[in-house]
């Protein structure tokens, strides 16, 4: 059952279309990940990720294990900068397996045993949380915190790195939360940085997704508390890569907490 949970919806194509021009940083000089200095590159926008018939059918998770893996798990901000930290990870013999759960918070991962089966099946040597976008404006954040502690713990020993929401308001709390509980060298301070946003308000547009992306990595190479071994300089053409496997997870809070 906790499989076929996890496996519920496996992501759906994602080939690179020429749908959208647009334009992608590149570092020029070493400076902080929140402060470093861009070209401009032209990449292609992929297609979003959707849900349908085809994503809907279950099925074995495909797993190189002669590579290196990543996981990355969050809410759906992450979405579109998901495959410029897969192009990333490639440089360095890195697999980037995703698993994308819309409208999801703190509640729904700790609630939930989708975290432990993805992390005993996959083994990941590394792991990056995008968690936190929809509890911006929660009162008393504080009591989300047994909840955060409860997916570190799940965590545990893994070498990770906490990738702070794309914050369009101020929030209520939940950065410095997250921020206390990881500690120096694993938080990504996301609201720091300046988005562009889609059409809802929230959501980043490609370009500043493929931005927030470089941003990341940056850090991941510089910054982390356990750093990853990334190029000094951005990867270069094919500027984005899709992700070894991506889930998107149904919208929805799990059915009920594990017994």
């Amino acid at each position: 059952m906790a499989l076929s949970l996890l496996l519920f919806v496996m992501g759906g194509p994602f080939w690179i279309e020429p749908l959208e021009r647009v334009e992608l940083p590149r570092r020029t000089e070493p400076q902080n990940s929140d402060t470093a200095v861009y070209t401009l590159l032209t990449v292609e926008v992929p297609p979003p990720l959707r849900l349908g018939s085809e994503e809907a059918k279950s099925g074995a998770l495909s797993i190189d294990t002669t590579r290196r893996l990543v996981l990355l798990f969050g809410d759906s901000m992450i979405e579109w900068a998901r495959f410029r930290l897969a192009r990333w990870l490639k440089e360095i013999g890195y697999d980037l397996y995703v698993v994308l759960w819309p409208s999801s918070n703190l509640i729904w991962w700790a609630n939930s045993d989708t975290l432990p089966h993805l992390i005993q099946k996959l083994k990941p040597e590394y792991i990056i949380v995008s968690i936190g976008g929809n509890e911006l404006f929660i009162p008393r954040i504080e009591r989300r915190r047994p909840y955060l502690e409860k997916i570190l713990q799940v965590i545990g020993d893994i070498p990770y790195v906490w990738v702070g929401p794309p914050n369009w308001a101020e929030d209520t709390g939940i950065n410095d939360m997250i921020a206390r509980a990881v500690g120096p060298g694993r938080f990504f301070e996301s609201r720091r940085l300046v988005f562009e946003r889609l059409e809802d308000g929230a959501h980043p547009t490609p370009q500043s997704a493929y931005r927030w992306g470089d941003s990341i990595a940056v850090y991941l190479r510089d910054s982390a508390l356990v750093p990853l071994p990334l190029p000094s300089t951005p990867p270069q053409a094919p500027y984005l890569l899709k992700p070894r496997y991506t889930i998107l997870l149904p919208p929805h809070a799990p059915k009920s907490p594990p017994s």
